[in-house]
């Protein structure tokens, strides 16, 4: 064999091996691609399921935020109801002293005393104070969570103002409420237009008075429903 063609055997078997490995380089590089292009395309898949999710999830909580928000507007408007029901119900059927007298009329009645004469007694009949019922109001009790509407009641043609400040009723888990607790005591307010002013703190039941224009408005206080005070006034002669 001569030189020359041992030499080209040589360049034949190198260039051989060069295109061997550009060809496995070419093959590696290749699946790489190919690999990282499916590794991007699986992870946009993934982006765009969890972008949807994330949609899906919004709009559901928006449906719940709005089931909650309608849900707390039926809540306040049943509550709403049952109270106007509770207040025509104390103002239409009579309970306590009332339901005494009533009881007592119906027996008086049955017992064959005349409407005429049975009217007469009672008309006839003179409190000594000299008093008279005015009006029955009531209004919400500010707490360290609620100082809003419907804290403030007038009487005397808005000339006599009467408001209170309690404090919070707590859950069971002691978490305070904008309502306040009625076993507790509380600080009522009675204002006159011009100025004048009263204060009481206790317990409810609680009684006031406040005089003006030679009038005694007397006060009886009581708790209400959930957060209200109850306020009857009578006007009475004075002195």
């Amino acid at each position: 064999m001569s030189l020359y063609e041992s030499d080209r055997r040589y360049r034949r078997r190198f260039w051989g091996g060069v295109i061997k490995f550009a060809v496995l380089a070419g093959f590696i590089v290749a699946t790489a691609i190919i690999s990282y292009q499916v590794g991007i395309e699986d992870l946009e898949s993934r982006v765009r399921g969890y972008q949807q999710e994330i949609f899906e999830l919004e709009a559901r909580q928006n449906t719940l935020e709005q089931e909650s928000a309608n849900l707390r507007l039926g809540a306040e408007r049943a509550k709403l109801a049952v109270e106007e029901w509770e207040r025509r119900y104390a103002a239409d059927v009579p309970i306590g002293p009332r339901k005494q007298m009533l009881d007592l009329v119906i027996e008086r009645l049955n017992a064959g005393v005349s409407v005429e004469r049975l009217g007469f007694l009672i008309q006839s009949a003179n409190d000594p104070r000299d008093c008279k019922p005015v009006e029955s109001k009531r209004f919400l009790v500010r707490t360290p969570l609620y100082d809003g509407k419907n804290t403030v009641v007038s009487f005397a043609d808005e000339s006599i103002l009467v408001s209170g400040n309690g404090v919070s009723a707590k859950t069971a888990d002691g978490l305070p409420q904008a309502w306040f607790e009625p076993q507790e005591p509380l600080t009522i307010q009675i204002a006159r237009i011009d100025g004048a002013t009263r204060e009481i703190v206790g317990k409810l039941p609680l009684h006031a008075s406040m005089i003006r224009g030679g009038v005694e408005y007397r006060f009886q206080l009581r708790a209400g429903s959930t957060g209200f005070v109850q306020v009857s006034a009578e006007a009475c002669v004075y002195p």
